[in-house]
């Protein structure tokens, strides 16, 4: 049976308003990733929660470990921060845990060893946090420490504070960084509503 244009009309409408509304949805979150940029981090703290990122090599730190690492040293001398809990996995078994490169750049900026402890099984910004927060059970207040870009989501699946950190990437590369997190939160949602519908 050929469809009538009234039928046809109505479809394409409908795929133009599915796309006018995800096209939507993506410019609000990238809105709201983007007004995360400052953080919302409150000193002095006891502890920082410092998230790893790619390590280059087998064991060398990346451009965004570096910038972390360098953050939560810079609060641990200035005395804004007691301890440091540096989490990230293997991404790649061939390779050091992002927590161990982590601790050699801590190390090398003056960080007490004793003041820092590893959490080196974590895959994702999530798992960063629900692996790390049984080790965080004598910190009375807690600050995040990542890239901007990355705050948002850490507030969202952390509820915790969070420190941007001074030395910033490239503008190239924090535009795709914010569109991976745009699809991060994409994902997260769509977990959660199929959670939900479960």
């Amino acid at each position: 049976m050929i469809q009538s244009s009234s039928h046809l009309r109505i479809v394409i409408l409908t795929i133009k308003t599915s796309f006018a509304l995800g096209l939507a949805v993506v410019v609000l979150l990238i809105g709201h990733v983007i007004s995360q940029f400052g953080g919302n981090a409150v000193f002095p703290a006891d502890c920082a929660l410092v998230f790893g990122a790619a390590v280059h090599g087998i064991g060398t730190a990346g451009p965004g470990i570096t910038r972390r690492v360098t953050t939560a040293a810079d609060l641990y001398h200035e005395g804004k921060v007691q301890k440091l809990f540096l989490t990230g996995g293997k991404g790649d078994e061939n390779k050091e845990s992002e927590a161990h490169v982590m601790r050699k750049v801590a190390l090398l900026q003056g960080v007490d060893p004793e003041d820092i402890v590893l959490e080196e099984q974590a895959t994702s910004t999530i798992e960063n946090i629900m692996l790390t927060t049984p080790l965080l059970t004598d910190c009375k207040s807690i600050v995040g420490i990542s890239d901007r870009y990355h705050l948002a989501r850490i507030a969202y699946l952390g509820d915790i504070q969070t420190y941007p950190a001074d030395k910033l990437p490239t503008r190239a590369f924090e535009v795709r960084a914010v569109l991976r997190e745009v699809a991060a939160f994409l994902y997260t949602f769509g977990i959660r509503l199929q959670d939900i519908a479960l």
